[in-house]
């Protein structure tokens, strides 16, 4: 069975989650840079995007934009994966948005795809699930820092300098969620993908 196929097969399987009721409505295309969002309006513009939820939201800073981007999103998965029309920038708009889907293997196969071809922009998605607590995800993300190029570690550096309490924010989570509670921090992951992140941080100097 196709990766995508045993994600949609996943999501069937799984419950429904939804947000509480007064959770204020979200444009989607606030979660991306300026540049790009005539290119989210576009991709976003039918039904099945925008169920009927509302959304929580966290902001971040971007190369001096303010982001606010969806903390999880409820639809069905199978429209991340119909490609008719869409070229690079519109299919990777659409696997940033997958991972804010409330479904974990949703989040891991979009994230899979993200980093076969990272761009600068897409880090706002990929730091954000460090601090999740999908172990397998992850780990993904440490095994793909050394193969970045110097676009994304640039824009990396950048984002953790930009955004220090997020950062903070980022590794308690990994503190909190770690599987090995006797062992010490920095066995998790989660920890060195932050510790790696401001690193770069530092060898970057100001922004």
């Amino acid at each position: 069975m196709p990766d995508s196929a045993k994600v949609r097969a996943a999501h069937l399987d799984a419950p429904t989650l939804q947000p509480p009721p007064g959770v204020a409505a979200l444009d989607l295309s606030l979660a991306f840079p300026a540049a790009l969002r005539p290119a989210v309006a576009v991709l976003t513009e039918t039904a099945a995007w925008r169920p009927e939820h509302r959304h929580y939201s966290y902001q971040v800073m971007y190369w001096g934009e303010t982001l606010t981007i969806p903390t999880r999103l409820y639809f069905d998965p199978g429209i991340l994966w119909d490609d008719a029309g869409r070229g690079d920038t519109e299919r990777t708009i659409a696997w940033c948005l997958g991972t804010r889907h409330h479904n974990g293997y949703v989040r891991e196969a979009c994230l899979v795809r993200l980093l076969a071809a990272p761009q600068g922009w897409v880090t706002p998605f990929i730091v954000h699930l460090v601090g999740e607590y999908v172990n397998e995800i992850v780990q993904r993300i440490e095994a793909a820092l050394p193969d970045f190029g110097p676009d994304m570690r640039a824009a990396l550096a950048a984002f953790g300098r930009e955004n220090p309490r997020y950062l903070n924010t980022i590794e308690s989570r990994t503190i909190s969620y770690r599987p090995y509670p006797c062992a010490g921090s920095d066995s998790y992951p989660g920890k060195r993908v932050v510790a790696h992140l401001r690193e770069l941080g530092r060898e970057g100097g100001p922004p």
